[in-house]
């Protein structure tokens, strides 16, 4: 009795948890979740492709403060960036040209390491497309960002073309497994650029934030120069400190967009439509391609910026991913079998993070909160 009450204090006397957004008995759950982990902020939702949707927000922007968090705030989505990236590449695909078997050498069949080397005679020159959407090309999990970054300040394409210089002085495995590799989606954006004759940014901006309508949609860190809104947050010797800094401009293609929850709702249901919109391309991908992209591969479990898993309340294959950009923390679900995507996201790189977003998500399957729908649960 004595434990509760002090919850039921923390929780309601905490800074902006009186004025938190959102439905009612979600909030609610954020809140308890978010004081026993200690964080600033905490977003969750379940958005449905009807248009149906349960979201809340809990807690403040910036902690030591008392400014609330807004359901329109922006948050950012590190990782989750990939599936987006992966989106660009199909595009290709629909487009003709590129295929999943397409090699870097012949991507670029030019480029040289400092050394000399030549790409395609190296051994990265055979990885393809399909082995860096799947993390099995044998490229490291990260560079010297930073230093890619001093070398091209004001030019992440030279810059991610200076990766994949830096590339060729690596040693790549015999026989390369799964790899989680920042530098593989960075390539990737890299790839586009390069055939599109546009920075991968504009061409995000372009092809998959347009057309979806994502007008919140952008990169760098929050909140954007001279704005208001959410602050990252880390965490130093116990002390939560907010801080604005986000992954260097050339790991864009990896991790660098943020936007509202709400946006970010509409790009995870674009995964959900396989079975209303028939034989007609979803931005710009046919749906052979959207479903090469996303198809398992001798018993891996991840393709095309995604986690592939199986749940029940799902339906049955689910896709998931998280993201980090060290000071803020995300997951997505999306289960296209049912039409719903699930997304929760925090203002803190804390290690509690991943199990709050995860109980936070968790929480909005609660059908007293929103009713599933029946057709989309017998489909």
């Amino acid at each position: 009795m004595a434990a509760s009450a002090m919850v039921f204090l923390m929780v309601f006397l905490s800074p902006g948890a009186a004025r938190a957004e959102g439905h009612e008995d979600l909030r609610a759950t954020l809140d308890e979740v978010r004081v026993r982990h200690d964080l600033p902020a905490l977003w969750a939702g379940r958005f449905h492709a009807d248009s149906r949707r349960v979201f809340a927000v809990s807690g403040v922007r910036k902690d030591g403060e008392v400014d609330p968090a807004r359901l329109d705030d922006l948050v950012h989505i590190g990782s989750c960036t990939k599936a987006m990236t992966a989106v660009l590449i199909a595009r290709l695909w629909t487009a003709g040209k590129l295929s999943p078997e397409t090699t870097l050498a012949e991507c670029f069949p030019e480029v040289r390491a400092a050394e000399g080397g030549v790409l395609a005679t190296s051994r990265w020159g055979s990885v393809t497309i399909d082995d860096l959407l799947r993390h099995t090309s044998g490229a490291p999990a990260n560079a010297d960002w930073w230093a890619l970054h001093r070398a091209h300040p004001s030019d992440p394409v030279a810059a991610r073309r200076g990766l994949l210089e830096w590339l060729l002085s690596q040693p790549r495995p015999a026989e390369p497994g799964f790899l989680y590799s920042n530098v593989g989606y960075a390539l990737l954006g890299h790839i586009v650029e390069s055939i599109e004759g546009k920075p991968w940014e504009t061409r995000m901006a372009d092809d998959v934030f347009q057309p979806l309508g994502l007008t919140t949609a952008s990169f760098g860190p929050l909140p954007p120069e001279g704005s208001t809104g959410a602050w990252g947050h880390v965490v130093h010797d116990g002390v939560i400190e907010p801080v604005r800094i986000d992954n260097p401009p050339p790991l864009g293609p990896a991790g660098r967009v943020h936007l509202s929850i709400e946006d970010w709702s509409r790009f995870a249901l674009a995964f959900t439509a396989d079975s209303r919109e028939g034989d007609q391309p979803r931005l710009g991908v046919s749906p052979r391609d959207w479903a090469r992209c996303l198809a398992p591969r001798d018993g891996e479990h991840y393709a095309g910026g995604w986690g592939l898993h199986e749940r029940a309340w799902g339906g049955g294959r689910v896709l998931s991913h998280s993201g980090s950009n060290t000071t803020w923390y995300c997951v997505a679900w999306v289960a296209p079998g049912r039409d719903f995507c699930l997304l929760g996201a925090t203002n803190s790189g804390a290690p509690a993070a991943a199990a709050a977003c995860d109980e936070a998500v968790s929480a909005c399957l609660d059908p007293r909160l929103l009713p599933f729908d029946d057709t989309a649960e017998r489909r």
